[in-house]
């Protein structure tokens, strides 16, 4: 096989490659809301009234009228992140966490995994880093 041939069967299994991936960061986001769903049904189990709302395909909200406090998620899957930050809901005035970028990278079992830094968060580790601003916020919990 000459070069040329050689070169365009590496372009193909590359591109299957990227297709596969973005089908996992999808599929590894969709999981993500469903998990954020269930965790602040959770929540609500208690007596709260934080609400999850898929506002879009690629964005997802968490708001929690007790802490004042909105959490904006927005999947970038081009740029293989997903952008997160925190909103003041009303005239709560509490302060307002930072938000950040968790990068999604592929797994080894050829899925997607979300990454904070160069560290490899779990599914649990995931929503606590999106969620305690907005559920347990500091001056709620002192």
């Amino acid at each position: 096989m000459g070069w040329i041939e050689e070169l365009r069967r590496k372009n193909e299994v590359t591109s299957e490659a990227k297709d596969q991936f973005a089908e996992a960061a999808r599929r590894r986001w969709s999981e993500l809301g469903e998990e954020l769903k269930t965790d602040v049904a959770e929540f609500n189990s208690r007596g709260e009234e934080a609400a999850f709302e898929p506002v879009t395909e690629n964005h997802y909200q968490v708001r929690n009228p007790s802490s004042g406090l909105q959490l904006e998620l927005v999947a970038d899957f081009a740029e293989r992140v997903i952008r997160y930050d925190y909103k003041v809901l009303g005239n709560a005035s509490a302060g307002v966490p930072e938000g950040g970028i968790l990068s999604i990278r592929p797994s080894r079992s050829g899925g997607a995994d979300f990454y904070s830094s160069d560290e490899r968060l779990t599914s649990e580790e995931t929503r606590q880093v999106l969620l305690e601003p907005v559920l347990f916020p500091p001056q709620m919990a002192a």
